[in-house]
């Protein structure tokens, strides 16, 4: 049975956190099961009284071994599937064979809705943070749907762009938040290509394939891949081939490509062409969730960028026509590394007002206070107007102060 739609529409929610004007908007990256253990209300309450604005969410999740230190007892816990932790109105998953595993927290009670509940009444917005691809349950599940390399061999751990179930299954999730969960945004990770190494199993390898060997390795033609690439009037058949003739003799000696995916792409017509197609796969998808999220009216899409352009095709230039916001994760304890990468992506944004700052709470990126101040105000005198921070249960409690007091300064 679908869940009931939570009380409080997006458009219709209390203002989250009043805050004095100019202050920057920021959210909170959770883990729903951090929040049960302590009690929604009293959980939601404690991020409002530290001064932010929303709870960003997991509502679906990749596989995990979390160091949970605020829990008494046992510290560690797993989690060896791919879930969403929400229940889905299954009707909305009719048009894609991807069908998700549920977390047993979950089925039990649905503490998402309670939790968007809880938001509502606290004035907090809910945010959605969403793992997408990576996924090796359903990778795995349907090996037709996940990424595969010129060899044949099957990303099992990332499902593929490219795919039409995979697209469907992507906005299916995005309505299904949105329309039953009162999300005000949905935060995309992984919606995108993966590559090769960032895997569910420990990788064992011992060639170096160098940086432009990696890209061509990690190259996805997925079935869905290779239809796309057909209707392009790209050989793709061609091109694949070539690829395995840039990889052999690397795998063959060892030695890693000379050329980096860049200068591939310049002396390869086919590659470039192929690799464009890659690029709008990604940002159409990003721009399919933002259409679905918001056809209600209120709700804003935002993709993390979380990869490159070459090998996880991801064009901030472009995506910052199809999402409402993008985000970066500045995990440093150096301010200056922050900024730098702040201007680099606010150059191919709108500008640094579409830009979201995602920042460490704890060491070794933030071991006292003050590096967290300065994080923030570095970022504001660039213009950057929202920040998230990692992590709720990760993080020692008394860090939540901290976060309180970068937002507080000037």
């Amino acid at each position: 049975m679908p869940p009931a739609p939570a009380s409080a529409a997006p458009d219709s929610r209390p203002d989250a956190s009043p805050r004095a004007p100019g202050t920057p908007y920021a959210t909170l990256w959770a883990y729903l099961w951090d929040l049960v253990d302590d009690g929604l209300d009293d959980a939601v309450a404690r991020v409002r009284d530290a001064g932010l604005n929303a709870v960003s969410v997991a509502t679906a999740y990749h596989t995990f071994q979390q160091l949970r230190p605020q829990r008494p007892g046992r510290k560690l816990l797993t989690a060896d599937r791919a879930s969403l932790y929400f229940e889905p109105e299954a009707a909305l998953y009719a048009d894609t064979a991807l069908q998700p595993h549920v977390a047993e927290l979950a089925r039990r009670d649905n503490p998402l809705e309670r939790l968007s509940r809880a938001c509502g009444n606290a004035g907090l917005d809910l945010i959605s943070w969403t793992v997408c691809l990576h996924n090796t349950y359903l990778a795995q599940q349907h090996p037709e749907c996940a990424q595969r390399n010129a060899y044949g061999d099957s990303l099992g751990w990332h499902l593929c762009p490219g795919s039409p179930d995979v697209r469907a299954y992507v906005r299916a999730l995005a309505r299904d938040l949105v329309t039953n969960y009162a999300c005000r945004r949905v935060e995309l990770e992984s919606c995108n290509f993966g590559g090769y190494g960032h895997a569910h199993h420990h990788v064992k390898d011992g060639v170096d394939l160098g940086p432009g060997g990696r890209y061509l390795f990690s190259l996805s033609f997925s079935p869905g891949c290779l239809e796309r690439a057909r209707a392009l009037n790209i050989d793709v058949e061609r091109l694949q081939a070539w690829v395995r003739d840039q990889l052999d003799p690397a795998f063959a000696g060892g030695d890693p490509l000379a050329d980096g995916p860049a200068e591939l792409n310049d002396r390869h017509p086919g590659l470039a062409a192929y690799q464009a197609m890659r690029e709008d796969l990604v940002t159409s998808l990003v721009a399919e969730v933002a259409e679905v999220a918001g056809e209600g009216g209120a709700s804003q899409t935002s993709v993390i960028l979380m990869g490159d352009r070459w090998t996880a095709g991801l064009r901030p230039e472009a995506l910052c026509r199809a999402a409402d916001l993008v985000e970066i994760l500045a995990y440093t304890d150096a301010p200056a590394a922050a900024l730098q990468r702040v201007d680099e992506i606010a150059a191919q944004l709108r500008g640094p007002q579409q830009l979201v700052l995602g920042l460490q709470a704890y060491p070794p990126c933030a071991r006292r206070a003050e590096t967290l101040v300065d994080h923030v105000r570095a970022a504001r005198s660039r213009g950057v107007r929202e920040f998230s921070f990692y992590n709720y249960g990760i993080m020692p409690r008394p860090n939540l102060a901290w976060i309180g007091q970068s937002l507080d300064s000037g």
